[in-house]
């Protein structure tokens, strides 16, 4: 190399070191950029694709019009839902018959029915023929054949289960069926083999509104002491003897909203999921029953006999993490689970290891975050005989009482590095730190993430009264920002 090129500027090795840096640095530059804009296309919200307007492919403001198709030709006058809605009137009918034998419309004695069929003679063609052919060959050819239709009539009876049953009852009377096809006493259908049921149960699950699904055989260790009140107990003060049909424990959920979910704790509620997790494991209950198996919900928030992070452990939904939630490899801690215990025999999942317990013994993010401390930044203890890291629960809950907005926190949640949208940078950083048996790219993952995405001083989190700012970890979605469509 000459002088007069080394004064005259870079080397070629100082020129291909300078383009490396650069390089880099807008190729990290571009990740970042990409990865940003992946985590807000709405596909990447992962359990909550519907929700997010993804499906709603049609352009409709191209075709808005000011006036509806329908025509108005003369006056208008509002239907007679006692008459003019077939379930009612025929139901009127049908009472009719039991009460008498009605060989035409003058031999009723409902006025209202007499008048419809008046003014409408082929209605009444049509009802005596439903109610005296069409009815009875139907009752007669689901005696012989109607056997085959468990699953679509199982499916039917769940989907009418639009909120979850109070109990009063005992698990021995409530957990299971009342009653079979036809009114006669439940027996549970032979099922071909435990492979099958757990496919269909999952395949079910699914079709319900779950996002993730797994079976676990159930550790009576997880089963509460003392039961909850309203749990259909007499006397909560007695131990619970674990019920011998609480066999199998199905574990179904849903993630939060994602966008509220990073704006907490003043803009997140679990409610959300909570709701469609109790909808779903309802809704699954009913199924079971209808195939003649005992079957409980433990749903969110408080209508629980067991603890559930364990038994999602047990069914490979994931493991435990610092904070006790349990991270899942699809979506970190965001999933809101319910538990559904059954003697449905089933073919069981088994525990996943990913790589958590290593990840959390050194990230600590979770614990650094929470204003109140209840996150420990120590080692595992022992409870109840099992090693684990300890939740201070009461300072946990005092923290909750200690916000606006939504009742909670959920910032442990939020900031969890596992806790990411379904896309392609989140789930390429997962496929490396599961795979790396050395940690090294987990230690250098969380380092990343807190110097680029820090969060706010976890006492600004606190309400003014108590020295806060109402914080949020981040800002929250433009549709829960009052201030924008509410004069205040």
């Amino acid at each position: 190399m000459s002088e007069s090129s080394s004064e005259q500027g870079f080397s070629r090795r100082q020129f291909l070191k300078a383009s490396g840096a650069t390089s880099a640095v807008l190729g990290g530059a571009g990740v970042g950029l990409f990865g940003y804009a992946a985590g807000r296309d709405p596909n990447s919200y992962l359990g909550w694709q519907t929700y997010e307007g993804v499906n709603q492919y049609f352009n409709r403001s191209k075709w808005s019009v000011e006036e509806a198709t329908y025509e108005r030709v003369g006056p208008t006058s509002r239907p007679d839902a006692r008459t003019e809605n077939i379930f009612s009137r025929r139901g009127r009918l049908f009472r009719q018959y039991r009460e008498r034998n009605p060989a035409k419309p003058e031999d009723l004695d409902d006025e209202l029915l007499r008048a419809h069929y008046e003014k409408y003679p082929e209605d009444w063609e049509l009802d005596v023929i439903n109610m005296k052919e069409i009815m009875p060959k139907q009752r007669a050819d689901d005696e012989e054949y109607g056997d085959r239709f468990y699953l679509s009539e199982a499916w039917s009876g769940a989907m009418m289960a639009v909120s979850p049953d109070r109990i009063s009852e005992p698990p021995e009377v409530s957990d299971f069926p009342q009653a079979g096809r036809h009114g006669d006493p439940t027996e549970p259908l032979k099922m071909k083999s435990p492979e099958l049921t757990a496919k269909l149960i999952k395949k079910i699950a699914h079709e319900l509104g779950s996002t993730l699904v797994g079976i676990a055989k159930l550790n009576p260790d997880w089963v509460y002491l003392h039961p909850l009140r309203g749990r259909g107990f007499e006397n909560v003060d007695e131990p619970l003897e674990v019920p011998k049909h609480w066999e199998y424990a199905i574990v179904v959920g849903t993630p939060m909203s994602w966008d509220p979910l990073y704006a907490n704790p003043t803009y997140g509620t679990s409610m959300d999921a909570y709701a469609r997790s109790r909808i779903v494991s309802a809704r699954l209950a009913a199924f079971i029953k209808g195939l003649g198996y005992a079957a409980r919900t433990h749903m969110p928030g408080n209508s629980y006999d067991l603890m559930v992070p364990p038994i999602c452990v047990d069914a490979g939904i994931g493991e435990q993490g610092r904070h006790s939630v349990v991270i899942t490899p699809e979506l970190g801690c965001n999933f809101r689970p319910a538990i559904v215990t059954t003697n449905l025999p089933m073919k069981t999942d088994k525990p996943i290891d990913f790589g958590v317990q290593d990840f959390c013994k050194h990230c600590k993010i979770c614990a650094d975050n929470c204003p109140s401390g209840a996150i420990t930044t120590g080692d595992k203890v022992d409870v109840r005989g099992y090693h684990r890291y300890l939740l201070n629960s009461s300072k946990c809950n005092n923290f909750w009482n200690s916000t606006l907005g939504s009742m909670g926190c959920r910032l442990c949640i939020a900031v969890c590095p596992y806790t990411r949208k379904a896309n392609w940078l989140h789930r390429t950083a997962l496929k490396v730190t599961t795979n790396d048996p050395t940690g090294l790219s987990g230690k250098v993952l969380t380092g990343l993430q807190e110097s680029f995405y820090p969060g706010p001083d976890p006492q600004d989190y606190y309400i003014p009264s108590l020295g806060g700012q109402n914080a949020t970890y981040r800002e929250p979605p433009w549709w829960l920002k009052t201030e924008d469509f509410i004069d205040m």
